[in-house]
């Protein structure tokens, strides 16, 4: 199921393998291939929150995945806009496809835009892609995480298809709440005895209390964890820890952009 990075991946391990704790450290400067260049996340200045027109139609989360097919991702601060803010790269930092969550549409002159959410801090940050520079799919699979339970259940549907304890972020560094969407998941399965366990599923949300983690951006993740006896605390760093056969059965239901929603309680 989860595109392997090759390469990329292994750079990424020899970085993460240095880390003393469980957010991503900073991406490898080096993109997947030498014509794609990272995904370089627009700055908060020019990315503001903006509120579909009233011939708008909403989404549900989930309905929307749009992952980009061109090198250039335009950006736009409305939809019929002439020119970008800002634009996505091909590949996320960390080598996946360029992956978005879609929360509404609408058309203009024959164009047909998405209003999505942009990966990185200040969280849910959005804008607008042309729906002709996307590819778009669906998925019926979430991830929910309740602090307060320190719970974890992954959904099919309306079925339960997993649930576990978890650790979450410290009350210095809490996870943060709101709904996110995988955008770089990390095999470490051949050496699942590190801090980050098996698998590092990375989402679109950043910490809201650390400005980096170990020299890079602190980007919340679902991750193994090498210290499954510390289930049920509230002590990473905002990352979500789960034992290690949990985040291996995790990472085979996930695809690019599943829904990760954090809620406060049940």
């Amino acid at each position: 199921m989860v595109i392997a990075l090759c390469t990329v991946a292994a750079v990424v391990i020899a970085i993460l393998a240095s880390g003393t704790d469980d957010e991503p450290a900073s991406a490898p400067s080096t993109s997947p291939t030498s014509s794609a260049s990272a995904t370089v996340a627009p700055s908060p200045s020019a990315s503001p929150s903006v509120t579909p027109s009233s011939d708008a139609v909403a989404l549900e989360p989930g309905e929307l995945i749009a992952t980009s097919t061109v090198d250039e991702l335009g950006l736009y601060e409305r939809p019929g806009d002439e020119a970008p803010m800002d634009s996505y790269g091909p590949w996320s930092a960390y080598g996946s496809p360029t992956t978005l969550m879609g929360f509404a549409t609408q058309s203009i002159a024959g164009t047909e835009w998405i209003q999505v959410e942009l990966v990185g801090s200040p969280n849910h940050r959005q804008a607008w892609v042309r729906a002709d520079d996307v590819e778009t799919s669906s998925t019926d699979v979430a991830v929910h995480i309740y602090l307060e339970e320190r719970e974890l259940e992954l959904m099919n549907g309306d079925d339960i298809a997993l649930a576990s304890e978890v650790v979450i972020g410290a009350p210095e560094s809490p996870t943060p709440p709101g709904t996110f969407f995988l955008t770089d998941p990390l095999d470490f399965s051949s050496n699942p005895s590190g801090v980050y366990g098996a698998y590092a599923l990375g989402t679109n949300g950043y910490s809201e209390t650390l400005d980096e983690f170990n020299g890079g951006d602190p980007q919340i993740a679902i991750h193994g964890t090498d210290q499954p006896e510390l289930m049920g605390q509230n002590i990473s760093n905002g990352c979500i820890r789960v034992p290690n056969d949990i985040v291996l059965e995790l990472a085979d239901a996930m695809e690019l952009g599943t829904l990760v929603i954090v809620h406060a309680s049940r």
